[in-house]
This record gives C-alpha cells, structure tokens and sequence, in this order.
C-alpha cells in the first residue's frame, strides 16, 4: 500500500504541513514549498528532496513511513522545476511544477511538463509516478499566444506511449477541460475554478487505487488557491 498526495500549498508548507499529514501519506510532491534545509522542523518526513532559486517557494518531494529517496541516475533537463527520485519501496517518483517563461513563451506552463517528459521518457515506466501541478488544461492549447514547445495535448500523448494515464480522468471517465472537481481558483474566488493538478500512473497501479479524492474549496481555500489530490493504491 502506498498513499501519494501532490499540493500547491501557496507557501509555507511549513505551517500547513498539519493539514497533509492527517491523510498518513508515503509520497508527498509540494509546489511552492521551501527550502526545507533552511527553514522550519521536518522530523515528521523520513527524506526529501527540494529544488528552487528562491528558497522561500519551490519544489519539494518528501517521503515518510521509513520510505528513502534515492537519486535516479538519469540525466535530463526537463521543466525548469522537476524532481526525479527512486523509493525503496513506493517505485518511482517525478514531481513537476510547471512555470511561466517570459524569457522562452515557448516553454510556459505546459511546454516545460512536455520537457520534462520527452527528457525522462526512459525514466518513466510501468513502476512510475508522475504527479504535480501542470498549471494548464486541454482548452488552453488554442491559446492565442506564442505557441507552446508542447502543448497539453502533446504531453498526454507522450505519457500515454509510456503507459502512464491521469487517474482522475481514469476513474471518473472524464474528458480534459470537462473535470467536475476544480484544482485551482484563481485568487481564491469559486466562480474562477479551473483543473490544472493532475497524478498519472500505469494504467495496471490505476486499477489497485483503492480511495482517490480532489480536496474541497471550503476545506482548504483558507490554506492555498489549489485543492491537494490524494490518491490510496
């Protein structure tokens, strides 16, 4: 058994760590998280992993339950934020939080997820977890602006050669861009409710999920604009 959670925590997890713990998760993938090495008390987490220039809000992978993190020894850029790791006991994880580039708009948001996908695509197999916040959706993709390195579309075409698939799409039987569960209110307002967060996992571990859920507006909103995805195997 193995519980994973991907969250935005909209900084200082730190102070909101309390809220994730209470789920007993194994793998957590936090997006605007800080650097746990200068700041705050971990002892609740067996390891981590973290990667940022700003140490007050990147991206960190944690895992608890005696669960270590190993390096990969897989070279690859992939998205300006990723986060490859092996368990010794939960497979593999990788951990993505996808960002605007203002320097490259090619490489947006989604763009940079379709790097780091093409960069692991060796990485990712039938023992591998692919989870965090893409901060795009499919209806995004006709955007009017610059186009994209790889857009939506592009990335879940790539995930699913790899046999990876979303497992809220998976068990809900639902089409990109039509999700009932919103991820991401934009400045924390109901009525600016999108889908952005996603888990992707082989298609053999989706049919061992044994409790899925996308956290609720009014239990969270007070904590971040996006909901935490937690997912049972």
């Amino acid at each position: 058994m193995a519980k994973l959670i991907t969250w935005n925590c909209n900084m200082a997890f730190r102070k909101k760590k309390d809220r994730i713990l209470q789920y007993d998760p194994d793998i957590i993938v936090i997006q605007e998280c800080e650097n746990p090495d200068t700041n705050g008390d971990w002892s609740e987490f067996t390891d981590w992993r973290w990667i940022g220039e700003n140490k007050h809000k990147g991206l960190g992978v944690f895992s608890r339950n005696g669960l270590s993190l190993q390096p990969t020894g897989v070279d690859g850029q992939g998205g300006e934020l990723t986060i490859p790791v092996k368990t010794d006991g939960a497979g593999k994880v990788l951990g993505v939080w996808a960002l605007n580039d203002k320097r490259n708009p090619q490489n947006r948001y989604i763009g940079q997820v379709y790097r780091t996908v093409r960069a692991f695509r060796e990485f990712i197999d039938a023992n591998t977890a692919l989870l965090g916040d893409f901060n795009w959706n499919r209806p995004w993709d006709d955007s009017p602006k610059s186009p994209l390195c790889g857009d939506f579309s592009d990335t879940v075409d790539l995930l699913n050669s790899r046999g990876l698939k979303s497992v809220y799409h998976s068990l809900n039987d639902s089409d990109f861009g039509s999700e009932a569960d919103p991820t991401f209110f934009m400045h924390k307002k109901q009525d600016r409710d999108y889908h952005i967060d996603y888990v992707f996992l082989p298609k053999t571990v989706i049919e061992s999920v044994t409790s899925f859920s996308v956290g609720k507006y009014d239990d969270w909103i007070d904590g971040s604009d996006h909901m935490p995805i937690v997912v049972e195997l």
